[in-house]
């Protein structure tokens, strides 16, 4: 019995040595990660080269979020950024390894407006792989090439007071949709176009947007000039 529980806690080590969160930088210019922590610890404030590629050094329980900058100098970005101002919209991934051990609940998120493409994969091919890739079209178009303010915004000026405004349109009570949240969902069908856009509270479409993996070995690609549609 005493080995048995041995191998078990040798199986139980070298799962929890493979659990880790890559960063993949595929776009054609360095980027700056600025990563928020609701619990555990992880590396804050990364710049990663363009095609270069990071691992975040993550605590076992992480649970929080990685926010894309670009054209960054110091902490000041053309988008994004080590804080949010409703000026420099960012796209945002979020991860979740505390609530279930042992595995990872992930999503994307475009509540904050789109400055990159993010895919978000496992070691675990049989993972749904989220991804959003946004080309054209946004209905509010951000600073720089290809960038969206947030889908709660009806203007520019509707987000320099923050991605969730109360006036300007605004996304309902925080929670249902926003005035260009159609746009987001039907472009990127598996990344929250607002924040309950999982069916919380009622709020349609329920989408596809939250996926939990039972293999905790992350990669989080940027520039991945893919879509998914689950």
């Amino acid at each position: 019995m005493a080995i048995l529980s041995a191998l078990v806690l040798a199986a139980i080590a070298t799962v929890a040595q493979a659990q880790s969160l890559t960063v993949l930088n595929s776009c054609s210019e360095s980027v700056f990660l600025y990563t928020q922590t609701s619990f555990g610890t992880v590396d804050n404030n990364v710049n990663v080269a363009a095609g270069g590629s990071t691992n975040l050094g993550i605590s076992s329980n992480w649970d929080g979020a990685v926010n894309v900058g670009t054209g960054c100098s110091g902490s000041t970005c053309t988008t994004g950024g080590p804080t949010w101002n409703g000026v420099t919209p960012f796209s945002r991934a979020e991860f979740n390894f505390y609530a279930i051990p042992g595995s990872v609940t992930y999503d994307i998120s475009l509540i904050y407006g789109y400055n990159v493409g993010m895919k978000i994969s496992s070691a675990d091919a049989s993972c749904d792989a989220f991804a959003c890739t946004i080309s054209s079209g946004c209905p509010v178009p951000g600073p720089g090439s290809d960038t969206c303010y947030s889908p709660c915004c009806s203007s520019a000026s509707a987000c320099s007071g923050g991605a969730l405004p109360a006036s300007g349109g605004g996304c309902v009570s925080n929670a249902g949709p926003g005035p260009n949240s159609p746009f987001y969902y039907d472009t990127c069908p598996n990344a929250y176009a607002f924040p309950d856009n999982d069916g919380a509270n009622g709020y349609v479409p329920a989408d596809f947007v939250v996926y939990t993996c039972d293999n905790t070995d992350i990669t989080l690609t940027l520039c991945p000039g893919t879509t998914s549609n689950f």
